[in-house]
């Protein structure tokens, strides 16, 4: 396989990460090592099948490596929704979809499953709420979108509440959006602290080594990484690494790397609180694809959340962390005017891998390599299942929620660059501005 080309360069402005507690220090690999089977990502993904690998074989040594620290990944940079049903589910042609919908929602909330079970169990502290998510427009076409949006869920029999301006009002706090559309199932959470809670309790036949990076891949098996500390031998290895899974040399040419940006405030005064109303927490999903999301926090804080670039480097600071955080300054005082004094705290972006076709990369990649990854920005539930079931699949388990990832088509191939990041940077700049206000 030879040298990984791609690496995590995360500075430390992730507010989610920032606001936690001190952590320990990183424990890094040192010297040679074995391992049953070794886990490469520790976010969402990976977390949950170094898990499952260890529950399912309490005998096996489990290695688990991180390239940074677990919760200043990609995973602990989201907006901290566990979804259980896409943002925007067609509703063209989507009739003929339901059966496929249906299962890609029980894919969702079995994931959802497996990460409250494991918060319950070991009383991991992450603001887990379940808030459900609110779908909101403040355009016309906006609202004709929402329409169409409930028309669906109608069609598959999932429970949703359509609100008309004074609605949206009185559960928001704010008076920007005059309609939206409340669906129950969503868990919102502060995902840095759910990373760093999943990671303290994993079984005890897990070793996590943070600060990790794997720097060299020789394809066995045995295949064996090579990281600045040491290297690993294993049989099996599982990728979890999703905005840096082409540095693997794995459909290098099918992902299409970005990077999303999100800011997060100071915590309002109890006065600034009391100013907006509402409920004490919330989290809205903007009706036009590109527009903007917020989430009002438990600790008092206001998270925005818009603006992706493509990124080739997966570079994640500069001149980008400034563009992107006037833009959410933006997006804040349009709708919250009466706070444009409140300053943001944070400014931060996270790499994702995507696809152009919507497809997931899942499966066996080669000889005793499997991959969990590609996860098109729903990382939290999906990747948290996808993660479980990848685990099985490496120890011969099937389910028929394996069989429904295996039967999911893969990422179609892209167009060279430069080609490629002009095409994905024009393609987002038109979705900016077809958002209006929504952004």
């Amino acid at each position: 396989m030879g040298a990984v080309t791609l690496l995590p360069r995360y500075d430390r402005n992730n507010g989610w990460f920032e606001t936690l507690p001190e952590v320990p220090p990183a424990a890094p690999l040192i010297g040679p090592t074995e391992a049953d089977v070794v886990v490469v990502g520790a976010g969402f993904t990976g977390l949950a099948a170094a898990r499952r690998l260890a529950e399912l074989r309490p005998g096996a040594r489990v290695l688990l490596v991180e390239a940074g620290r677990i919760g200043n990944s990609a995973a602990g940079r989201s907006s901290g929704f566990a979804i259980d049903h896409a943002h925007n589910i067609r509703s063209e042609g989507f009739a003929d979809s339901a059966a496929y919908e249906r299962q890609q929602i029980a894919l969702n909330r079995a994931g959802q499953a497996y990460l409250a079970e494991a918060v319950k169990a070991h009383g991991i502290d992450c603001d887990w709420t379940w808030a459900g998510k609110t779908h909101a427009a403040c355009t016309d076409q906006g609202a004709r979108d929402l329409d169409r949006f409930a028309a669906s869920l109608d069609l598959i029999g999932e429970d949703h509440e359509l609100l008309d301006r004074d609605a949206t009002v009185d559960r928001l706090g704010i008076d920007y959006y005059h309609r939206a559309l409340h669906t129950p199932g969503t868990v919102l959470l502060q995902p840095a602290a759910l990373c760093r809670g999943l990671a303290a309790f994993l079984p005890t036949n897990v070793t996590v080594h943070e600060e990790t990076p794997v720097t060299w891949l020789d394809e066995g098996p045995p295949h064996e990484l090579h990281t600045d500390g040491g290297t690993i031998r294993t049989p099996e290895l599982v990728l979890a690494n999703n905005g840096f899974a082409a540095g693997f040399g794995f459909y290098a040419h099918h992902l299409i790397p970005v990077v999303t940006w999100g800011s997060m405030t100071r915590p309002l005064t109890d006065e600034e609180s009391a100013s907006i109303g509402g409920d004490r927490t919330w989290g809205v999903i903007p009706a036009a694809p590109s527009g903007t999301t917020v989430r009002r926090l438990v600790d008092g804080r206001i998270l925005v959340r818009n603006v992706y670039h493509y990124s080739r480097h997966s570079m994640a600071g500069g001149r980008y962390r400034r563009r992107a955080a006037q833009a959410h300054r933006v997006a804040f005082e349009r709708r919250f005017p009466d706070l444009a004094h409140v300053p943001f705290d944070y400014s931060w972006g996270g790499a994702l891998s995507m696809a152009r076709n919507g497809e997931p990369v899942f499966g066996r990649l080669a000889d005793g390599i499997h991959g969990a990854l590609v996860h098109n920005g729903t990382g939290l539930s999906r990747g948290a299942i996808c993660g479980k079931l990848i685990a099985e699949m490496a120890w011969g388990e099937g389910s028929d929620l394996l069989d429904a990832m295996l039967a999911r088509g893969r990422p179609n191939r892209n167009v060279p660059d430069p080609l490629l990041g002009w095409g994905v940077n024009l393609y987002a700049r038109r979705l900016r501005r077809q958002s209006g206000r929504e952004m």
